[in-house]
């Protein structure tokens, strides 16, 4: 994986990769449908093209996790008031979002969001009804405690595009202090090895594989050996910016790394690409993105709107309108949004 092989779509995450992108191993293994949908991607992400229906169907089916770590928000129920509020999605949930999706022709969905997704019953079940409604790019990100052999050969035989791995960590002592709660580390890795050499000894090309690491103050002396370690065994190792699970910036200064602590320029023009590319869905409410700190930025509720009506609401339609313009202070939501993830910029809210 050398420095060349590095992309990002957002700047939050740095992907690198044994590939120049790791969507163009993707469009070799499953062809011209892929590679169609990815070019309509980057388009949204240039904010050129506004979809009939979203590319990416963002679920978050429960918020339980068998972590309790520092930089997530399932460690901090008293602090995201409504984020647990309502109820949580089960399969026939699942199946009515996948059938509107699949009826509109979508690509990609994801069935979790901030929670552990092996820790739902049957998750294979999930993941092959996606895949036999025609969903092309099927995404999971697991911490690996529950990955047996048995569940790892079920998710090889689902359908699954793509599983990464959230580690955080290259030592015991750093992930016990990153990954509260966990299984050992090596006992983590040994889940993680058997499920790569059942891939391989199988010949499944799909899912390809990634994991990540979440840069902090705690664990930022260890990205190089992660880096290292995993380069020769997965396809992908994705770097990610540390952003607090609420706006409690103060309380959460202690985990941000060095260089996101460091003067910077003001920014004075972020644009956001997820109201371009996907909604997300939690209990019953449809939202523009993957903020979970308040109520307020909602675009439509299961049961209410369909989730074509919600990406064409009013409130997705002005969102989208403040990001293609650079005007995301507009918005207290985003402006939050931008403010927690580089804690010293200073916007400028008059040019």
């Amino acid at each position: 994986m050398e420095k060349n092989n590095i992309y990002t779509t957002d700047g939050k995450v740095k992907h690198l990769s044994s590939e120049e992108n790791i969507n163009t191993k993707l469009g070799k293994i499953i062809g011209k449908k892929f590679i169609e949908y990815r070019k309509t991607w980057d388009s949204a992400n240039n904010f050129e093209t506004v979809t009939d229906f979203p590319l990416f169907l963002h679920i978050d089916m429960n918020q339980t996790c068998n972590y309790k770590c520092p930089h997530c928000i399932i460690a901090y129920p008293e602090e995201v008031a409504g984020y647990y509020e309502g109820k949580y999605l089960g399969f026939e949930d699942f199946k009515k979002i996948v059938d509107e999706g699949s009826e509109y022709g979508c690509p990609s969905i994801s069935p979790q969001g901030n929670n552990e997704p092996f820790l739902i019953k049957d998750l294979y079940k999930y993941i092959y009804y996606a895949h036999q409604k025609k969903f092309i790019d099927i995404m999971l990100n697991t911490n690996a405690s529950a990955l047996t052999a048995k569940r790892s050969q079920e998710i090889l035989d689902s359908g699954l595009t793509r599983m990464r791995f959230s580690l955080d960590a290259f030592t015991q002592d750093t992930y016990e202090k990153v990954r509260v709660g966990s299984l050992p580390l090596d006992k983590i890795i040994e889940n993680i090895e058997i499920f790569l050499n059942l891939k391989e000894k199988g010949g499944y090309k799909l899912p390809v594989t990634g994991v990540s690491f979440v840069k902090m103050k705690q664990n930022e002396h260890e990205l190089d050996g992660f880096i290292n370690f995993w380069k020769d065994k997965v396809d992908m190792v994705s770097i990610q910016t540390f952003t607090p699970p609420t706006r409690n910036i103060e309380k959460y200064k202690k985990f941000y790394a060095t260089e996101q602590l460091a003067d910077s320029e003001p920014i004075t023009e972020f644009k956001c690409v997820q109201p371009f590319q996907r909604v997300v869905i939690s209990n019953q409410t449809i939202a523009p993105c993957c903020v979970n700190f308040n109520k307020d930025l909602t675009i439509g509720k299961l049961g209410k709107d369909t989730i074509h009506e919600a990406w064409h609401s009013k409130k997705m339609n002005e969102i989208r309108n403040l990001h293609k313009e650079g005007k995301f202070y507009l918005d207290k939501t985003c402006k939050d949004c931008v403010n927690l993830i580089y804690p010293n910029n200073k916007i400028l809210e008059a040019r």
